[in-house]
């Protein structure tokens, strides 16, 4: 059982054994725990309902070709005309001016900056931000090494740490394992984080839908661009000459640096076709390796940005734009705190699959009509792999464009977007392949554009009521403390059976659990029309216990919830997986892994998307079977 699995049975099992005393040492793991799930009060509810989103829409275009630096200044620009909005969400969500300004960045983000391959990175400076919001940025110091140490003692929190190796793809590995089966063996310490910070970076996956303290700006950059986004933690020691190798990542992010310092090289994207075989948003991740001179000489990356973040300081980075990083070393006396904190909020369209390259797949599979140019008809297929990267450079940056921010917006604001991105969907995919398209029928492509926003507003509301939950959290365990601040530490810090059910292992499960169902939802809908050879023989649960083997893309169990994976090993009944951001998950069981699709008939087997090492594998097997 892998350690979330374990850390997730361990604390179900506790809830039961706390009811009889708060003093547990040990217990066994009952058949069934009933837990009550925590969501958003209605008074949290109706504020986010109430609230006005309407924001001008992205004018991109109008910022393409100018420089980084002058990107940044119309970014404040923006800053500054957004202020008074971003006040308004601040006072009906009671947040802080910081939290304000986090809205105010991401609305201008989704007023002026290209994204993804045609984005470019740019640096805000904290003076800089503050002169535009009028106030003091309170980002210095926003969240401290104080603030993780409490967040720790408060929640039962998980955590990777990354690699420093610069000359391989970067690995992620556990910070800590459960030392036994009580509560405080079972969880991760603020003393495990501190051993963990001397091999390499400290990574909090979804901290905003976590740790309270960051959940209002997830929340205000999930309202400000109307997109389902997600905020990582990340943490680094002083002195470290490579924090994180050369990598590029699914997201556009904006770099919030809270605490000490971290020195940043931001290159040009890499031409997909040179490795058409690995994912363009996950290069130097896992086993593929990205070091420096490959990425400057081989590659030809050109290096765009150089810089040092200090305290509020702020820096964007497109997605898919190689990026490496390290800690600063030189003395610095106005920062008593050298650990390096800063804050990566997301922009996650290629997340949730909102681009046209798989809203092309969607309108095909929807259509009924086989992939014959990309061969991306399957759900097993990933879609950033194989011949989509072979295409012209203009049709790739059009393929892998995002859709627009605006799609997931209200009815009448979203309706030219949804005319505008169906006959941008058409055009595309006619570029691509003109047989392939023409087989699809003309109403298809607005329909899969329309199915693809309701699925992008149902996780939009899936998001808001996580951070909203966390906020509400946050809130109670203030009151909390007030009520218990005369009391002895070992009272204040006791678990008790009601804050158990609170923790954010379960408020935050019940939300993952949703986003599953809506992709599942997605996956049906697209495949309504499809009806494959034999498909009706298949037991309900075939997702869960047909083969898999050595290059599936599937769904893999992470902490209690699915999200995709690529299996990197299969022996013995037992499963090595590798997820998109590097993470890898071993020894899983066939029931922690599910297969997208059912396999294809091995005459059908799509091999375009297989390494040299999967190829020639998948040829030994085909020997062996005739």
């Amino acid at each position: 059982m892998s350690k979330k699995s374990f850390a997730v049975c361990a604390l179900l099992a506790l809830i039961v054994a706390c009811q009889h005393s708060f003093r547990v040492t040990g217990f066994t793991i009952p058949r069934q725990v009933p837990v009550r799930f925590r969501t958003a009060s209605a008074p949290f509810r109706s504020r986010a309902d109430a609230f006005d989103r309407s924001i001008p829409q992205s004018a991109s275009l109008a910022t393409e070709g100018i420089t980084s630096s002058s990107l940044g200044q119309v970014v404040l620009q923006k800053m500054e005309s957004s202020r008074d909005k971003a006040l308004e969400f601040a006072d009906m969500f009671a947040l802080t001016p910081a939290e304000a300004a986090f809205y105010s960045l991401f609305a201008a983000i989704r007023e002026a900056v290209p994204l993804g391959l045609k984005g470019q990175p740019f640096v805000l400076r904290h003076a800089e931000i503050e002169k535009a919001m009028h106030q003091e940025s309170q980002w210095p110091g926003f969240f401290t090494m104080k603030d993780l140490e409490k967040a720790l003692s408060d929640d039962f929190l998980d955590a990777a740490r990354g690699s420093t190796d610069n000359r391989k793809g970067w690995q992620i590995t556990d910070v800590s394992v459960p030392r036994g089966q009580s509560f405080e063996e079972a969880r991760m310490t603020f003393q495990d984080v501190q051993a963990a910070l001397e091999k390499g970076t400290v990574i909090f996956n979804a901290a905003g839908a976590h740790i309270p303290k960051l959940a209002g700006p997830s929340l205000a950059c999930t309202e400000s661009t109307l997109l389902p986004c997600a905020l990582n933690l990340y943490v680094t020691d002083a002195g470290k000459r490579t924090s994180a190798p050369p990598h590029t990542d699914k997201q556009d992010v904006a770099v919030v640096q809270t605490s000490g310092r971290k020195h940043w090289k931001v290159y040009s994207p890499p031409n997909p076709a040179m490795k058409p075989t690995v994912d363009i948003f996950a290069r130097g991740k896992g086993d593929d390796s990205l070091p420096l001179y490959i990425l400057e000489s081989d590659l030809g990356c050109q290096l765009l940005l150089e810089t040092t973040l200090n305290p509020g300081d702020v820096m964007f980075v497109p997605a898919a734009f190689p990026h490496t990083t390290s800690t600063v070393t030189e003395d610095d006396s106005t920062h008593a705190d050298k650990t390096s904190i800063h804050l990566t909020l997301g922009i996650d369209h290629h997340i949730w699959e909102l681009d046209y390259l798989c809203c092309r797949r969607l309108a095909l599979r929807r259509a009924n009509v086989k992939d014959t140019a990309l061969g991306q008809t399957g759900e097993e297929d990933s879609p950033y792999i194989g011949a989509a990267n072979e295409v012209t450079a203009p049709l790739i940056n059009d393929l892998f464009a995002e859709l627009p921010l605006g799609l997931l917006g209200g009815v009448d604001y979203a309706a030219p977007v949804i005319e505008h991105v169906a006959a941008e969907l058409e055009r595309i995919s006619r570029e691509v392949d003109e047989t392939t398209a023409s087989a699809v029928g003309a109403s298809v492509w607005r329909e899969a554009v329309e199915r693809l926003r309701t699925q992008g507003m149902e996780l939009l509301d899936i998001h808001r009521d996580m951070y909203l939950a966390a906020l509400e959290e946050g809130q109670i365990r203030d009151e909390e403390a007030a009520m218990t601040a005369h009391l002895g530490q070992a009272v204040r810090r006791a678990m008790t059976p009601e804050r158990m059910q609170r923790l954010s292992l379960f408020r935050v499960k019940r939300y993952f659990d949703q986003i599953d169902a809506s992709k599942k939802a997605l996956q049906q809908w697209s495949y309504a029309r499809v009806e494959p050879e034999g498909e009706g023989d298949l037991a309900d649960n075939w997702a869960l216990t047909m083969p898999v083997k050595v290059g599936d893309q599937v769904e893999a169990d992470l902490g209690g919830a699915f999200f995709p994976a690529t299996v990197s090993r299969a022996s013995g009944g037992t499963f090595d997986v590798n997820f998109f951001d590097g993470d890898r998950e071993t020894g899983l069981e066939r029931n922690q892994i599910k297969l997208l699709a059912p396999p294809a008939p091995q005459g059908d087997i799509n091999t375009s998307n297989m390494t040299p090492k999967q190829l020639k594998r998948w040829k030994k097997q085909q020997e062996k079977t005739k």
